[in-house]
């Protein structure tokens, strides 16, 4: 061999051992790691949507009040509630019944005689001797609860000289309660 071509490849293997060492480096490293899998590359056009990840409602079952076996409740147009004969035997005092009627302090005091939590959003009570609705009812009643509801009108409703009887429609227009208020 020439002497020029050994003092080459002398001076290439010097340069290149590092490099050569640096590729067995990584080649070992490699070997130590644990195996990587990798995800197929999917491209899309431009067109296609890109699915997002979007909220599904779940529905939560809520207790609905049922009515006595036997019992229907009366169903009134909504515009005239407050009517002389509501037909109180059709009425179930269910899920709410009126405990009382305070015709001097006018005060109706409505109780929970079902299970459930009822909502009187919407609810309506009224005066039949009058035939005037008795404002104020609002809130939630707890099941067993008792709450006194004053009125909030003007003036009163409640004739404090003979019978005014109270109805209590849901907010679907329905008899609910009805109470003989004689006293």
């Amino acid at each position: 061999m020439r002497p020029q071509l050994k003092s080459v490849l002398i001076a290439l293997s010097i340069l290149l051992a590092p490099v050569s060492l640096v590729f067995a480096a990584i080649a070992y490293a490699q070997t130590q790691l644990e195996p990587v899998s990798y995800l197929p590359l999917v491209r899309t056009s431009p067109e296609t949507p890109i699915p997002t990840a979007t909220a599904t409602p779940t529905n939560t079952p809520t207790a609905t009040p049922t009515l006595p076996p036997g019992v229907t409740p009366t169903v009134t147009p909504l515009g005239d509630l407050c009517q002389l004969d509501p037909k109180p035997a059709s009425a179930p005092n269910s899920p709410v019944m009126i405990d009382d009627i305070d015709k001097k302090g006018e005060i109706v005091s409505l109780r929970n005689v079902s299970g459930t939590t009822v909502n009187l959003a919407g609810w309506r009570m009224c005066s039949i001797n009058g035939n005037q609705e008795h404002t104020g009812l609002n809130g939630v009643l707890a099941p067993g609860q008792v709450r006194s509801f004053p009125y909030s009108g003007v003036g009163t409703i409640w004739n404090d000289l003979q019978r005014d009887d109270g109805a209590l429609y849901n907010p679907a227009g329905q008899l609910v309660a009805y109470d003989e208020n004689i006293d």
